[in-house]
């Protein structure tokens, strides 16, 4: 399983973080290997949210590496990354495993 996580800054307008979040989940909602998508709501919590860096956290699960990049690249995903990415937003991509 492969997780993209995405972190936007707290500098972007809330109302367009939000638009971000459901485009981003309605394009990859559609593609093969999509697994989950989770997202953050109200104020984050916790030692390094305390810096006030990230307003809101998007999570999406994918099957296989090749199922997250599919996604990454698709047509449809291009204008929302890129504004996204203009915003200074953080996107990791990981594979997740049991740690016992």
């Amino acid at each position: 399983m492969y997780r993209m996580l995405v972190m936007y800054p707290t500098s972007a307008d809330p109302l367009l973080v939000n638009d971000f979040v459901v485009r981003t989940a309605a394009v990859f909602k559609q593609r093969s290997g999509f697994h989950s998508v989770t997202t953050s709501v109200d104020a984050l919590m916790g030692p390094s949210a305390k810096a006030g860096e990230v307003s809101r956290i998007l999570e999406m699960d994918f099957t296989t590496l090749d199922d997250a990049l599919a996604a990454l690249h698709d047509d449809a995903f291009q204008e929302i990354k890129s504004i996204t990415e203009s915003l200074g937003t953080t996107l990791f991509l990981y594979e997740l495993s049991d740690p016992l």
